[in-house]
């Protein structure tokens, strides 16, 4: 059933610290954990959280599931939909999408992470690929003018590939929401690092096309 208590629980729960239910209904505007006992229970029923008495204390304490399986079931439940630019920007989120593509160099496997943060169409699609392999070999086409071009640096190609999937992405949760509050800038520094990877070879091949006029 749905409840507007559901996402002000689940908002507090994202710090994946443990929390008393008194607390947890104390920080949605109640006063007795029988407000809550029935959304903790269907959370606990849906593996959302943990639950255990802690010691003497005749409460229980919650904690939230951080498997990826139990995050991927929350951050695609509808009733969190508002939620899921908090739920990108938790500290343990990224890591549990993102570890395959630790193997990138640095800093481009952190601008990796940040664009899964600023963009729920970028996440979609690391957690759907899962590998920078499946990325490459998913959407290679989009590099046919690198290769034109001559541009055969791996580095260079990985940069300028994800930079286009960052720019679609933002674009298409610009229409159906999901934007973190520094895309913009991401995409700015992303296109920066992108034109210094492909150096003065890059900058002199632009040059040369724009001061081509062709016969009259």
């Amino acid at each position: 059933m749905k409840s507007p208590v559901k996402p002000r629980l689940m908002r507090i729960l994202l710090d994946g610290e443990p929390h008393s239910e008194i607390d947890l209904a104390t920080g949605v505007g109640f006063t007795k954990v029988a407000t809550i006992r029935k959304v903790m229970d269907l959370f606990e029923r849906a593996r959302f959280i943990m639950r255990w008495h802690d010691g003497d204390s005749v409460g229980w304490t919650c904690q939230l599931n951080c498997s990826r399986d139990a995050v991927q079931k929350i951050y695609d439940h509808q009733e969190f939909r508002a939620l899921r630019p908090l739920i990108r920007e938790q500290p343990w989120f990224c890591p549990l999408f993102t570890s395959n593509f630790d193997t990138l160099p640095d800093p481009f496997c952190s601008m990796i992470r940040q664009m899964v943060v600023q963009s729920h169409t970028f996440f979609e699609i690391i957690s759907r690929y899962g590998s920078p392999g499946k990325i490459r070999e998913t959407f290679e086409p989009s590099l046919l003018l690198n290769r034109l071009a001559g541009l055969t640096d791996p580095e260079t190609n990985d940069r300028f590939l994800y930079y286009q999937i960052f720019v679609h992405a933002v674009i298409r949760d610009i229409e159906h929401g999901g934007l973190g509050s520094g895309f913009a800038s991401l995409l700015e520094e992303s296109q920066q690092s992108l034109a210094a990877s492909f150096g003065n070879s890059g900058r002199d091949a632009k040059r040369h096309s724009y001061t081509y006029q062709g016969k009259k």
